[in-house]
């Protein structure tokens, strides 16, 4: 096939992280492989902001087993000559609500810790120790994960790009999908059509839709998100606070500088959905850090992640000639590595060396 014009043995759809490793590692492996970036070269053209990875993922030890994988490759990352991508150690701190929530993630201490993650198991005070600006009387227990960094998603993106594109594989940016047909294997863009042994969805939610209009049903769409920087709170000193999350409310807080960056999730298209979750958020940080009450929140960045009902990202087969990787709910610089590796192994025929049950495209029957 790939000596026919517009024609290729892996055609990727996506530009960003995630559809990089892929193709870097399938065109290592001597797969033929175009990637189609509908976006245009944003990815591996405009700066990217430091992101957080961490290792441990509370409830999910398969998610978990991915993002240790992916470490591993960061930790000597080849694509970009083995350059250092940590700028920081932040720590991970999970703050569970409720007895029943403590001891489910307590169960699973032994499972994570198999799987690669390093968790400690915290008092209310060793928490408070970890976090100072933490409310003790609102924290009951905690899980501690030295395995969270600040990664240099420029040195990622730019890295699988250029290995990418000299292990062989062709970018072709800015072009419009406009239909995909699974049984042939053809993708239809606004200026003509290619043709592949197997198409790669990996364009974050648009891949729901893509798939949806060729007949696949994917549990996948586009949650809106939300990250706050707070007003200055501390002077002439930089706040020492881990990455801490707080599981039920879904708040995510770092420290950084002399203020706090607040995530928010889960805000509801609907209008004026997004006024109540951000008084609803702001109410969470008064009470989680009652020192922080009264600091602004300002917007830095509006965006949404792609998520799926289970919260893990949807890899493999949907179709006989269709892979799909999309899904990651803002854990995509996390597990874009491993998710390489794997579908690189699926589409050669090896065995990935891991269970893909949960992470299966196709829903499973009773």
């Amino acid at each position: 096939m790939p000596g026919r014009k517009n024609t290729t043995e892996m055609l990727i759809v996506g530009g960003g992280v995630t559809a990089l490793s892929i193709a870097y590692h399938c065109a290592r492996a001597g797969v033929t492989v175009v990637l189609v970036d509908p976006d245009g070269e944003t990815g591996a053209g405009a700066p990217q902001a430091p992101r957080p990875v961490r290792a441990y993922q509370p409830g999910k030890v398969h998610n978990s087993q991915l993002t240790v994988r992916s470490l591993a490759d960061y930790r000597s990352f080849a694509p970009a000559g083995g350059a250092d991508l940590v700028l920081s150690d932040v720590g991970w701190l999970v703050l569970p609500t409720g007895r029943g929530r403590s001891a489910a993630l307590e169960q699973e201490v032994a499972a994570q810790r198999e799987a690669g993650v390093e968790l400690e198991l915290l008092t209310a005070a060793g928490a408070c120790a970890r976090n100072p600006w933490l409310d003790p009387a609102g924290v009951e227990s905690a899980l501690w994960c030295p395995q969270s960094y600040l990664l240099d998603v420029d040195k990622v993106v730019r890295g699988y790009a250029a290995g990418a594109r000299e292990a062989g594989a062709r970018r072709l940016s800015g072009k419009t999908v406009t239909g995909l047909d699974p049984r042939s294997g053809q993708l239809a863009v606004a200026d003509g059509t290619f043709e592949a042994d197997v198409i790669v969805l990996a364009a974050g939610a648009a891949s729901g839709a893509l798939a949806e209009a060729a007949g696949l049903d994917l549990p996948l769409w586009a949650q809106t998100a939300e990250l706050f920087r707070t007003d200055p709170v501390v002077t002439g000193e930089e706040i020492e606070a881990p990455f801490t999350v707080h599981p039920e409310s879904g708040l995510k807080t770092l420290g950084t500088g002399r203020s706090f960056l607040v995530g928010l999730e889960r805000i509801s298209r609907q209008e004026g959905m997004r006024e109540v979750w951000f008084q609803e958020t702001v109410a969470e940080v008064a009470k989680r850090y009652p020192k922080l009450k009264d600091a602004g929140l300002r917007s830095m960045w509006t965006g949404s992640v792609d998520v799926t009902p289970s919260r893990t990202a949807l890899i493999g087969q949907a179709h006989e000639r269709v892979f799909v990787a999309a899904g990651y709910t803002g854990q995509e610089l996390g597990q874009a590595p491993a998710t390489g590796h794997i579908v690189r192994d699926l589409y050669l025929g090896r065995s990935p060396g891991l269970d893909l049950a949960p992470f299966s495209p196709v829903p499973s029957r009773p």
